[in-house]
């Protein structure tokens, strides 16, 4: 997820202990109206609460980016957005992968899965007013594809509508990427270009207010496109509302004025006007945030008459407050999980196998807290060495040593020999890393693609710590390319010369610092002649230095935008890892072979089974290493009822949730 997180697997654990409701960060009803899963009401610890009507959520800081829709692309943002805004289709209660209608009544896809018709529900009002219409809706989404800009999370339609390989609006005018994110320059190309860009995005998003319906067309099939649609990149706004208020026009001639927007000049970061059952109070920077109870929404009206977010940056403020019922939810740091187990009354233990949490069971009745443990996150770092390591004439690269083979560091191709990789793969202690950084809360990821999603077996190939496997697999390498297995070469080879190589990390992420350090220490005992050393960097080096192919090995980390083994697979062969990694375009092209193939059917149990080929391909070439997934473990109030967890949303939804 490009939102970012430049300190992203700082981490999974960042992210786990939002909660509050205990799903990894982000919790959420179901979407139907329906009640939703819960745990069981008891007497005891789940007194009821002294102010039923009020939500209250102690957060260590409140952080909003952007209200627009269009640019959101962090978590906090996006919570707001989700309670306030509303999409065609929304995530089936816990499900990742089943949708259900929202602003769409119903929906249909051409025999060829190109062009996708839904069916628009009518006698919806925005909350200054507005009617909403299928203008409207197709109004949204091509707003949002005509600004664009990589800091956005309009990339992920652009491959949809436009074909794959295009992640960015200034494509359709200039095919060889010149005008990425640079408004000034867009604005000074060729008028027709511009215009017939415009018209390309407006012929892909067609509204048809007298059938009530809005049709997409996109480039090819497209499997993902529920859940693409289902984020909050996906919200609709009142088009009339957005021009009064300095957004776009409408206009093909106007369109390039608004490209890729950042939130201090965007009108709609400190405004919102959404279709949701909640609209915005207040927002207070740094202090509070507070939605209160749309009392006309198009459904019934939420049980919650108003939710606040506080800004109390200490944990003992905020665990007082858990102790007293002051708070619903809270923000808890890894190391106070334990103060916060004590208050335990209830345990709602995740089932890996079923992917559903278990009936809740009520551990001592005296207790106020609800626990959820168990659950598997949606990020996610991966081992990622580089088959092709830039070394520049002009000072070398300091990571790589020598840059050759002599003991004292290591040829720019080195990670290009299948067994240096599978060497390095078998040489990760996943107990050890699972036990120090998580406390063992997490379980070891098989492969790229995630519990929930086509492609996620639990029987898949995978590497185990073996350092016996680690040994065989280094003598089976020929780093001088000789054709003499490096075991059994009298000139010497990797086995007897050994390598003296760099492993870098981002500063002030001990994850990725205890990833290299497990690493460095397990392959020190494999063989004493091989060398990682680890080595902290700035984020902006670390960054910098990735996106240069000049770090030799690296740990990449991503957080899914949507729950689809596309969003996992492309960065990591075609995409953004797999350039970094300087994979051979033989190898990116068996992948996107795979992936077309894969993003182009809509039946999920065969797409499962293409991704099924990719997860064998990841690990046959050890292209990289998966490392694990972190575990929920968050807490409730025992009277906070309607809540259900799933971990792609990217806050709590709050329709469905009373207070008992």
């Amino acid at each position: 997820m490009r939102k970012f997180f430049a300190l992203l697997s700082l981490l999974v654990i960042a992210s786990m202990v939002l909660a509050a409701c205990g799903g990894t960060g982000t919790q959420a009803p179901a979407s139907t109206g329906g009640d939703a899963t819960q745990a069981p009401s008891t007497d005891g610890g789940a007194a009821a609460s002294s102010d039923p009507t009020t939500f209250v959520a102690a957060d260590a800081e409140i952080g909003i980016d952007t209200f627009d829709p269009a640019l959101a692309y962090d978590t906090a943002s996006g919570e707001v957005i989700q309670n306030v805004m509303e999409t065609l289709v929304f995530y089936d209660g816990e499900a990742t992968d089943k949708f259900v209608p929202m602003l769409a009544e119903s929906w249909e896809t051409s025999a060829d899965g190109t062009v996708w018709t839904f069916k628009i529900r009518s006698g919806v009002k925005f909350h200054e007013g507005g009617d909403m219409t299928p203008s409207d809706v197709a109004y949204s989404f091509q707003r949002g594809l005509l600004q664009g800009g990589t800091s956005s999370p309009q990339w992920l339609y652009y491959e949809a509508f436009f074909g794959v390989g295009t992640d960015d609006v200034s494509l359709l005018v200039d095919p060889e990427g010149s005008l990425y994110d640079d408004r000034e320059a867009l604005s000074a190309a060729d008028p027709a270009a511009l215009v017939a860009a415009c018209e390309q995005v407006k012929a892909a998003v067609v509204a048809d207010d007298a059938a009530g319906t809005v049709t997409f067309t996109l480039a090819q099939p497209w499997g993902p496109f529920l859940a693409t649609i289902a984020q909050t990149w996906g919200a609709v706004m009142d088009e009339q509302w957005v021009v009064e208020n300095g957004g776009w026009d409408g206009s093909c001639d106007t369109w390039q004025n608004f490209y890729a927007m950042q939130s201090a000049d965007d009108p709609f970061s400190t405004i919102i006007n959404g279709t949701g059952p909640f609209k915005l109070d207040h927002f207070t920077a740094g202090e509070e945030l507070v939605m209160v109870r749309n009392d006309s929404y198009w459904r019934e009206p939420a049980k919650l008459e108003r939710v606040i977010f506080k800004a109390v940056p200490e944990w003992g403020t905020r665990f007082a407050m858990m102790q007293a019922g002051d708070a619903d939810i809270a923000t808890v740091p890894v190391a106070n999980r334990s103060q916060m187990d004590e208050l335990v009354g209830e345990r709602c233990e995740f089932d890996l196998e079923a992917n559903t949490y278990k009936a809740c069971e009520v551990v001592d009745d005296s207790m106020p807290l609800r626990l959820r443990i168990g659950r598997p996150a949606i990020i996610m770092d991966v081992i990622l060495p580089n088959w092709n390591i830039a070394n520049p004439e002009d000072g070398g690269n300091p990571y790589i040593g020598s840059g050759t083979l002599d003991g004292n560091g290591i040829p720019a191709d080195f990670f290009s020999d299948e067994h240096i990789r599978k060497g390095f793969a078998y040489a990760f202690d996943w107990d050890t890393f699972i036990s120090d950084v998580y406390n063992g809360e997490a379980v070891q990821s098989f492969q790229l693609t995630l519990p929930g999603m086509p492609g996620f077996f639990n029987d898949t190939p995978h590497y185990t710590f073996d350092l016996e496997k680690s040994a065989e697999e280094f003598k089976l390498a020929d780093v001088d390319k000789d054709g003499i297995a490096a075991g059994e070469d009298p000139e010497g080879d990797v086995w007897t010369t050994g390598f003296r190589v760099q492993m870098a990390y981002n500063q002030g992420n001990p994850t990725r610092q205890t990833t290299a350090e497990i690493l460095a220490g397990s392959l020190a005992t494999v063989n004493e002649l091989f060398s990682v050393e680890t080595l902290g960097l700035p984020w902006p080096t670390y960054l910098r230095s990735q996106r240069a192919k000049l770090l030799p090995i690296m740990t990449g980390g991503w957080q899914e935008d949507i729950h689809d083994p596309h969003n996992w697979y492309q960065p990591y062969t075609t995409g953004t890892y797999g350039g970094r990694q300087s994979l051979p375009d033989d190898v990116k092209a068996q992948f996107k072979a795979i992936l077309d193939r894969g993003v182009a059917e809509l039946d999920p149990a065969k797409r499962a089974e293409i991704y099924k080929e990719a997860n064998q391909l990841y690990y046959d070439l050890a292209v990289g290493t998966p490392i694990v997934l972190g575990t929920s473990h968050g807490f409730t109030q025992r009277w906070v009822e309607g809540f259900i967890t799933n971990p792609i949303f990217p806050g709590v939804y709050y329709y469905t949730i009373s207070k008992k």
